[in-house]
């Protein structure tokens, strides 16, 4: 299992790239003031007013780099403090709109939903590609339903390791296809809290934190 922190990488932030853009920008504008002071006609010397409003601007620049430094480093305290509570789902099983389970020795557990009037219901278990490994019929009747498929073949044979996908096909009394909505639970294996939201590792699938419809603690 893999939590991975914040700027694996070791980049450097935005406002920090920003900063070092800026002090060379300073250092050729003083450069520049310099080389001006020393060649200006002492009888009419140059106006310091353009200078002091460059100053004032550099001046203004600087503070809100400064401020979005201090926003990135709230930002990654609230991601540092994130990263203790997503790591508590580990282990956990959570269940997610996917159509796609890991199979190995014990079958995938998948829920599926008839959100209209069904006549027939049929539950296909394929492989990736396609292959049809296990077929039976489902419940027709409207609402959330649980599929256990204990990881055999139609014919009684344990299937090979792997990932396998859910077909429900659903028809109505007049024999026309009908839409139904697949969610399978998995183990949470890993999480990556290196982005805004959180990714976690359910089974084959990688998902936010917003598209987990379930948590099971302590499975």
């Amino acid at each position: 299992m893999e939590v991975n922190g914040t700027s694996p990488f070791g980049t450097a932030s935005e406002a920090t790239n920003d900063a070092a853009k800026l002090a060379e920008d300073f250092d050729d504008f003083l450069t520049l003031l310099t080389t001006q002071l020393q060649n200006q006609d002492p009888l009419d010397p140059m106006d310091s007013a353009e200078f002091t409003n460059q100053l004032v601007a550099f001046t203004g620049v600087e503070q809100q780099i400064q401020t979005n430094q201090n926003l990135e480093t709230l930002a990654d305290l609230s991601r540092l403090n994130n990263i203790g509570g997503v790591a508590s789902y580990l282990g956990n099983q959570a269940l997610i709109e996917a159509p796609f389970g890991d199979h190995t020795t014990d079958g995938i557990s998948w829920q599926y939903a008839n959100s209209q009037p069904t006549d027939s219901v049929a539950l296909r278990v394929l492989t990736e590609s396609g292959g049809l490994v296990y077929e039976q019929a489902g419940e027709a009747g409207l609402g959330v339903h649980d599929f256990e498929w204990d990881g055999k073949t139609s014919s009684g044979d344990v299937a090979g390791a792997g990932n396998y996908q859910l077909e429900v096909v659903a028809l109505d009394d007049k024999g026309e296809s009908l839409s139904a909505g697949i969610a399978v639970k998995e183990t949470i294996t890993a999480v990556d809290t290196s982005g805004i939201e959180p990714k976690f590792t359910i089974g084959p699938n990688t998902v936010g934190q917003t598209d987990i419809l379930q948590l099971v603690l302590g499975k």
